[in-house]
């Protein structure tokens, strides 16, 4: 056998070993039901694993709700409704359960803001921009979730949770430009008879600005490329923030 041969035999036993020693580490992720949370372990491979099915799993459903659509917008709409048709409100006695976003799709039950984290990850994964941030009321007390969806160069406003949008005299989807620029768009839609922990509805829109965009969306962190380099940003700006408060 020639050197170069064996040399490249023992580089890949060597890379083999550190990857099984590394994929055997152990990791915890956390996960919340009825507002206790608790620790579970488990080996790197399990949970690098997990999260890849999941990964498939959203690419799947997206594109099964999506196929029949051709613009952003159908397909937006499509999942903004396969949402509001698959995710329910938490059934009486059943505890409230904060985990992976696939375990909502699963239970088919979920709290206002898992709406939104449904929808926007469909939508991600749809290769349709959005994300889904918690808006105040005019006092600064109270947030609710809404979703933004970036159609046609503009963010777009969505509730998932009340299935509600709203359109502008034109009879685009508004954006959050234009509920800035006329809040008399904000009408209708029984959205009178809303209240959030007693606050009128209506109050959440008139507060959407500024919005702050995610430089990695959380639907993004479910995708495994952008979760790598989410994880190795990270582990930069820590390094850097340790290094600064040694200087």
């Amino acid at each position: 056998m020639k050197l170069k041969t064996k040399i490249s035999i023992s580089v890949i036993s060597v890379l083999l070993i550190f990857a099984g020693i590394v994929m055997n580490l152990e990791v915890s992720i956390r996960q919340g039901s009825g507002g206790h949370y608790r620790t579970i372990k488990m080996p790197l491979y399990v949970k690098w694993t997990e999260f890849l099915a999941r990964h498939y799993e959203y690419a799947r459903i997206a594109k099964e709700v999506t196929s029949p659509y051709k613009t952003d917008e159908e397909k937006a709409l499509a999942i903004f409704k396969w949402t509001r048709a698959n995710i329910k409100d938490v059934p009486k006695n059943m505890p409230l359960t904060d985990d992976h976003i696939l375990n909502i799709i699963i239970r088919g039950y979920g709290v206002p803001e898992q709406f939104q984290d449904v929808f926007t990850t469909l939508c991600t994964y749809s290769n349709i921009p959005a994300f889904w941030r918690r808006i105040y009321d005019n006092e600064h007390k109270v947030k609710y979730g809404l979703s933004f969806v970036r159609l046609n160069g503009k963010w777009r406003v969505f509730d998932a949770y009340y299935g509600i949008y709203f359109r502008t005299n034109g009879g685009d989807i508004a954006s959050v430009d234009d509920i800035v620029k006329d809040s008399s768009l904000i009408k209708g839609k029984g959205i009178d008879t809303i209240s959030i922990m007693g606050v009128p509805y209506d109050e959440f829109y008139h507060n959407l600005k500024p919005i702050t965009i995610p430089m990695t969306s959380r639907a993004e962190k479910q995708m495994p490329l952008k979760r790598i380099l989410f994880e190795l940003k990270k582990l930069i700006r820590a390094e850097k923030e340790e290094n600064d408060n040694h200087e």
